[in-house]
């Protein structure tokens, strides 16, 4: 079961939703049975409790969020602990699988899985004291979680090598868990590729953002001039301050921005690109801690990355054969930018060879296999 691991899950697209949903898959396939709950605040776009059947998932389950998500989760605490209790299968291993809440909230999660007989793993896709964007206020709830969540949970998946540092002390059973995607129906590609780098990110990263553009504009003055697409998620807000920057660089010929892409529909812009960027800060700590999901998605096209030497790309890209990386830095993504689009043929290799080795090491369908062993070892 999955508590909390999820974004308002079927309502809204989210790499989180996506991770659970390619974990829930897997067990499923492997024999497991899932549930996917929401978490205990509630979404505030219903009216009531909402329970859905989806299909090689499980049930999942979406409290209504009543006002103030500091006080939403009290209206729901009967509703959490009577679902956890009716979920429950008599004879089997029960485990209940969490991710990084405000600490009040892990402790109800560890407070009811322990009452009602449920094993508790703790999925570790960031190290709470490198978001650098969460607000002041929730650093104390931080800062305690990072120290202390190990010792209350029976194992956890963490995605990096530097947080599998970071959770030594806890001396708790872990699986380094990756990015996943499906490779069996996005594995087509295309016979040739379009005149398109593609940027995929929330544009609440202005400041990244604003290095690939810059970036961009530099390939363009160097006599390039393939398009750079920009799929942007966030509110109007963040996404109007990239268009107008943009307009200041008076790119509005060459950038196109796009937002609440249908998944289908994004899909096709990564395969038809000829590279997919996705910048990584060696001066950022959370860069080096975490492994975007959204790597795996680009794998999953066939079609070649453009990314930095940073975090698990270290781990996972050894060879070089198949990414492209670069210095962090607008002449570095430039050059980038600028080499595979002199040498589409020699790109189109790298990229199928990046969809190699995610059928390895990211398939869903593997990692279900392997999540099922270690929670049977629990």
């Amino acid at each position: 079961m999955f508590l909390g691991t999820t974004a308002n899950y079927t309502y809204q697209f989210s790499a989180t939703n996506s991770k659970t949903e390619f974990m829930a898959r897997g067990l499923v396939e492997d024999g497991s049975v899932c549930s996917v709950l929401n978490g205990v605040i509630g979404y505030s776009n219903i009216n009531g409790k909402v329970c859905i059947e989806k299909v090689g998932i499980g049930k999942v389950f979406t409290y209504r969020k009543y006002g103030s998500q500091l006080i939403s989760w009290l209206f729901n605490i009967r509703n959490l602990y009577l679902d956890l209790k009716n979920l429950r299968k008599v004879d089997c291993k029960n485990i209940i699988v969490l991710e990084f809440p405000d600490y009040h909230i892990y402790l109800l999660y560890i407070l009811f899985a322990k009452w009602l007989g449920y094993k508790t793993v703790t999925i570790s896709h960031e190290w709470g004291p490198t978001v650098k964007s969460i607000h002041w206020l929730r650093w104390p709830s931080i800062w305690i979680y990072t120290k202390t969540f190990g010792y209350l949970t029976n194992g956890i998946l963490p995605i990096s090598e530097y947080i599998v540092k970071r959770i030594s002390h806890f001396n708790k059973p872990y699986l380094k868990l990756p990015i996943m995607a499906d490779f069996s129906i996005q594995s087509n590609g295309v016979e040739s590729k379009e005149h398109y780098f593609l940027y995929c990110v929330y544009a609440a990263y202005q400041r990244v953002i604003t290095e690939v553009i810059d970036a961009y504009s530099k390939y363009l003055n160097q006599g390039g001039d393939y398009k750079l697409i920009l799929v942007l998620s966030g509110n109007n807000k963040q996404i109007g301050a990239i268009k107008k920057h943009v307009l200041e660089m008076k790119l509005n010929n060459k950038i196109e921005i796009k937002s609440k892409v249908p998944y289908i529909e994004l899909i096709s812009l990564y395969e038809k690109a000829s590279a997919l960027v996705i910048p990584l800060d060696p001066s950022h700590e959370q860069d080096e801690a975490r492994f975007s999901q959204k790597i795996a998605e680009y794998l999953s096209s066939k079609t070649v990355v453009i990314s930095n030497n940073v975090g698990e790309i270290k781990y996972y890209f050894k060879d070089k054969k198949n990414i492209v990386l670069c210095s962090y830095d607008t002449s570095g993504f430039a050059n980038a930018f600028k080499w595979v689009s002199t040498h589409p043929e020699e790109s189109m290799a790298i990229g199928k060879e990046g969809y190699e080795l995610g059928v390895e090491e990211f398939n869903y369908k593997t990692w279900g296999v392997r999540l099922n062993q270690f929670f049977s070892e629990l």
